[in-house]
């Protein structure tokens, strides 16, 4: 009885073997830096409103993923103030420089 269950034992374990390996994928996601988001913000607002606001999106990375949103902080050069900016990323391609931002800046001044 022993050596028939040989067989079995060994076909268990190399079937647990490859469920485990199998279990293990790597995913990896890119990132972009929190500048880079942040530069591509003031540029989209600097085009639809003619001046280019200072824009702080943090300094972690962010995964470069279609549909992200990042808060970033919007400051105003010509009086100061500051306001919450959602940037959500688009067009993500290849490499940073096809990274294309909408931006939502909020209606009134940050407390």
């Amino acid at each position: 009885m022993l050596a028939s269950l040989r067989p079995a034992t060994a076909a268990l374990a190399v079937a647990l073997g490859l469920a485990a390996l199998t279990g293990c994928s790597v995913s990896v996601t890119k990132t972009v830096s929190a500048d880079t988001v942040a530069e591509k913000a003031a540029d989209a607002l600097e085009q639809e409103v003619g001046q280019r606001p200072e824009m702080d999106c943090g300094d972690d990375d962010i995964d470069f993923v279609a549909g992200t949103e990042v808060d970033c902080i919007l400051s105003d050069p010509s009086t100061g103030s500051t306001f919450d900016a959602a940037v959500t990323l688009e067009n993500v391609g290849g490499d940073d420089d096809e990274l294309g931002v909408s931006v939502r800046v909020a209606q009134t001044p940050r407390g």
